[in-house]
This record gives structure tokens, C-alpha cells and sequence, in this order.
């Protein structure tokens, strides 16, 4: 009965994915690079052959038929548009609108000079965004700018603090530091994908801006800095969901394995988490490379070969949930293990305190887009993009908020080096302020010393003065006074007051924590302190 509860939840899940999959728009084409190409070639082939063998029926002046590569254009009366379907042969076309070309009066073409070339209007058979989404697109590119921003901060900073503060230095936090370097590559190639590409989609010098406003890639040319900006952003995407699998595995180890040490293999899991982007993004390029060398690289003609990188990641999110469900249960066992009552009591707040926690490091979001198509209906695409998004662009912010700022051993270390440096600045005061009570004392005994010479010399035998000096006893006290009083914020009679101290020292010299002092410093790796 425990677990029925989680059988029922991916049961729930399972029944969304299969929902959402019964939405898909049928009249978006969706054909691989391989067939697109065999099929274009049969129509040309078609088209070729019935310009030879069939006969012109329009009389006066007509613009004879054409093949553009795309369609075969009938003859056309000058003047006037041909319509033609969209053809099914081409991927992300919607076969259920037309396009055009137009013939001009002289009974040509229309000719576009910008492209060197005649042109046919296929706006609409490209798969345009909707007024939904567009009207969405500027608030969802506002919301994952603001979440890469606030990660890459807040990743930065906690990778300071791990590095900087030598009692945070062991292989957990070792795993830690990785895993927030991966989300700061992320997130800061995903500032560079956003600013420097035109529309997130290739260099200015890769692509150009056709009549009806959209961008097509230049064929000329070999690309090479758009192919290796791509290959770097799926490599550094990889490893980030890689260095989370790390996170995960590394976990599950200490959580499940009795004899598991929190040393063992350190560097291989380094290893693995940097290394293994490279076995499914370098068979990817080399693919890429010599089969499907088109434009950027950064779409996927052929769906099939883009599984090469997608597979792996796939695999690697699975994995990770059920190591996520296999903790969650460790934890549950363990919790209803406790015999006492105030335990028991707040077991299921602890359960859920540590799931949470557990969420944004095992990325177990990534679980609902897997079983998700690529293409869903407008409303369910804009939930997914939103989710997507702001999930992908915060998890950062998330995992160095719940992983260093809010860790109590971070928090210690912290409050230490912050107690130790303010009593540093309180002794440094200290020792200027007794440079300057030694100077003082001196100087009030030289006047002391001159005033008790002179009332010495002046003063008779009976105690009285003999030659009206005796104020020059007055004015040597006097003096001495001015010094004192001068001085009365850190000297009193040559010496330093205890006022300033007393006030200082219950700000400076704080009680110590227990735990705080070196011999008591402990690294709680099984205290749940992640």
C-alpha cells in the first residue's frame, strides 16, 4: 500500500504524455532529410518530364512552366499568380495552404534582385507562430533572461565560497562546484545564443532577410563558426545534464551503498562528468560532418541522427528519477523506522522538505518533457515552453540557493571568517589607540617633570612663594589638563578609558558556537546537510 501512492502518480504522468500526444497537428509535415531529398528529386524528375512531352495550351503571352526545386510551376497567363498546394515532401511545410508565383506582364518571373533569382511565395506553407505565440514570446524571452541571470550571479558566488573557504574543500563539495560550473556555462551560452545570433538561429553573416521578412541560410560559404558555436552549446548542454546525472549518482551511492566511501572515485566521477558529452557529441558532428552537412547545424533534418545526442540525455534524466524515487523511499523507510512520537509526527514534513530539496538536483522536470512530441498543439506548446523555460533558466538559481547559501556548514564557515575579521579590525584599533595612550602618557610626564622643577626652585623653605611664580604651577597643571582632555575619548590620567572598551567588546568578541572552534568543526556528510 506504501508505494501505491508513487504507481499511481506515474500512472497519472504517463496518461498526460499519452494526451499530449493525441494533439499533434496532422498537416505539419514531418519527414526526414534523407526522404525529403529522394522525394524533391522524383518530382523534379516528374515536373522535367512533362515540360518535353506536354503540349502549351495558353495562347498570347504566359510565363511557361518552371521547376524551382521546390514545385513544378504550370504555364501561367502574363500577368497573373499561379497557386499551387503546398507540397507533402517538404519537412515543417503545412500542406493545408498554397503557395504562389507571379508572372509579370512581359511574361516572365518575377525576378527578385536581392537574391539573384526568381522567387515563389511559400510564407505560407512555412509553419508560422501563431498570435498566441507571439504575443507570448517577448515575456517568455524577459522570464528565462531574468532566471539565467539571477543563476549565473548566484552560481558564481557560491563557487567563490567553495573554493575560497579551504574547510568546505571535500569530494562532496567537490561534486558540487562541478555541477554549478556546468549551470554557469549554460547559462552564459545561453546569453551569447540569445544576444550574439540573429534570432537565436545563426551568425548575421550565416543567414539573410527575404521580402516577406523571414531569414534564409546562405548557401554559400562553409559556416564553420555557427557549426562550432553549436557544437559547443549542445556539448556544454550535455554536460550539464550529465554533471546533474553525477550529482544524482554520486548521492544514491552514499544513500544506498553501505560500504561506500565519500572518497571513492572522485576523479573518475570528474571524469565522467566532463568527458562523457564528448562520446555522443563527437559521433554527432562526424555525422553532421560528412552525412548532413546543412546550414548551422542547429536543426535536425534527419530526426534520427539527432537521437545520437538526445538518446544518451534521455537516458541519463530516466536513470536519475528512479535514483530520486529510490532515495525518497530510503528516506521514508528510514523516517517510519523512528519508534519516537514527535518524530513521527513531523515525518511526513521532513519527507517533503527533503523531496523538495531533492528536486532541482536531480532535475526531475526534466522527466515530464521526456515522453513529450515535438509538436503540440498551440495552447499545450505554450504551457510546455513556459514550464520549460523557466525551469531550465532557474534550476541554477535553485541548486546554488538550496546546495551552498542555505547549507548550515556554509553558513558556519561564513559567520566565522565574518567574527574573525571584524576582531581583526577591533584589534588593529586597539594598537593605534595604545600608540597614541603611550604618546600621551610620555608627554604628560615631561610637563609633570617641568612643572614639579619649577615650583621645586620657586618655593621657600616654609612652603611659600618668594617670587610671585606660583602660578606656573597653576599653568603646568593647567596644560596637562588641556592634554588629558583632549585626549578624553581615549585617555584618562595617561591611561586608556575602559568606557570604549566595554562598549566594543560585546560586538567584537562574540560568543563562539559550539562547533565553531576548529577542534569541533565537523563535516556532517550523513546529517542531510547537502
Amino acid at each position: 500500500m506504501k508505494y501505491m501512492f508513487g504507481f499511481k502518480w506515474m500512472y497519472s504522468l504517463l496518461l498526460l504524455i499519452k494526451m499530449a500526444s493525441a494533439i499533434v497537428k496532422r498537416e505539419i509535415v514531418d519527414i526526414s532529410f534523407n526522404e525529403q531529398n529522394t522525394r524533391i528529386t522524383n518530382a523534379s524528375i516528374e515536373c522535367y518530364r512533362s515540360m518535353i512531352y506536354s503540349t502549351p495550351t495558353l495562347n498570347g503571352t504566359f510565363c511557361p512552366s518552371v521547376w524551382d526545386k521546390i514545385l513544378c510551376w504550370p504555364d501561367t497567363p502574363a500577368g497573373t499568380s499561379a497557386s499551387l498546394a503546398c507540397p507533402d515532401y517538404v519537412d515543417d511545410f503545412n500542406t493545408q495552404a498554397n503557395a504562389s508565383k507571379y508572372c509579370t506582364k512581359d511574361g516572365t518571373w518575377f525576378f527578385d534582385s536581392n537574391i539573384n533569382q526568381t522567387w515563389a511565395d511559400y510564407t505560407h506553407c512555412v509553419t508560422s507562430v501563431s498570435d498566441l505565440m507571439r504575443s507570448h514570446v517577448g515575456r517568455i524571452s524577459i522570464m528565462y533572461n531574468i532566471g539565467y541571470g539571477l543563476s549565473l550571479v548566484s552560481l558564481v558566488l557560491a563557487v567563490f565560497i567553495m573554493v575560497k573557504f579551504k574547510r568546505l574543500h571535500c569530494a562532496r563539495n567537490t561534486i558540487h562546484i562541478n555541477l554549478f560550473a556546468s549551470f554557469i556555462l549554460r547559462a552564459s551560452i545561453s546569453f551569447m545564443k540569445e544576444n550574439l545570433l540573429v534570432q537565436g538561429v545563426a551568425f548575421s553573416a550565416d543567414v539573410k532577410i527575404l521580402p516577406n521578412g523571414q531569414l534564409s541560410y546562405i548557401e554559400e560559404g562553409t559556416h564553420w563558426q555557427c557549426k562550432l558555436f553549436f557544437t559547443t552549446f549542445h556539448y556544454i548542454l550535455g554536460a550539464n545534464y550529465i554533471w546533474v546525472f553525477v550529482e544524482g549518482l554520486y548521492l544514491h551511492m552514499l544513500v544506498s551503498v553501505a560500504v561506500f566511501s565519500e572518497k571513492t572515485g572522485i576523479k573518475w566521477y570528474m571524469l565522467f562528468g566532463w568527458a562523457a558529452p564528448v562520446t555522443f557529441v563527437l559521433p554527432w558532428v562526424i555525422v553532421r560532418a560528412t552525412i548532413e552537412d546543412k546550414y548551422c547545424w542547429n536543426t535536425s533534418p534527419t530526426p534520427g541522427y539527432f537521437w545520437i545526442m538526445k538518446g544518451p540525455i534521455v537516458a541519463s534524466i530516466v536513470i536519475n528519477f528512479i535514483f530520486f524515487l529510490n532515495i525518497v523511499r530510503v528516506l521514508f523507510t528510514k523516517l517510519n523506522a523512528v519508534n519516537s512520537p514527535e518524530a513521527k509526527k513531523f515525518r511526513y514534513q521532513k519527507l517533503a522538505k527533503s523531496t523538495l530539496v531533492l528536486i532541482p538536483l536531480f532535475g526531475v522536470h526534466y522527466i515530464v518533457f521526456v515522453g513529450l512530441p515535438d509538436r503540440l498543439d498551440e495552447r499545450l506548446e505554450l504551457v510546455k515552453l513556459y514550464f520549460e523555460m523557466f525551469f531550465n533558466s532557474i534550476q541554477g538559481f535553485f541548486v546554488a540557493l538550496l546546495f551552498c547559501f542555505l547549507n548550515s556548514e556554509v553558513q558556519t564557515e561564513i559567520k566565522k571568517n565574518w567574527r574573525r575579521f571584524k576582531l581583526n579590525r577591533f584589534h588593529t584599533f586597539q594598537r593605534g589607540r595604545s600608540h597614541l595612550s603611550t604618546f600621551a602618557t610620555y608627554v604628560s610626564k615631561v610637563r609633570g617633570s617641568v612643572s614639579s622643577f619649577s615650583n621645586h626652585d620657586d618655593q621657600p623653605h616654609d612652603g611659600q612663594p618668594t617670587n610671585g611664580k606660583g602660578p606656573a604651577l597653576n599653568e603646568g597643571t593647567a596644560l596637562n589638563s588641556e592634554i588629558v582632555d583632549i585626549n578624553n575619548k581615549y585617555i584618562s590620567n595617561g591611561g586608556v578609558t575602559t568606557a570604549n572598551i566595554d562598549e566594543a567588546l560585546p560586538m567584537m568578541a562574540l560568543p563562539v558556537k559550539e562547533g565553531d572552534t576548529d577542534s569541533g568543526y565537523v563535516n556532517s556528510v550523513h546529517s542531510g546537510h547537502l
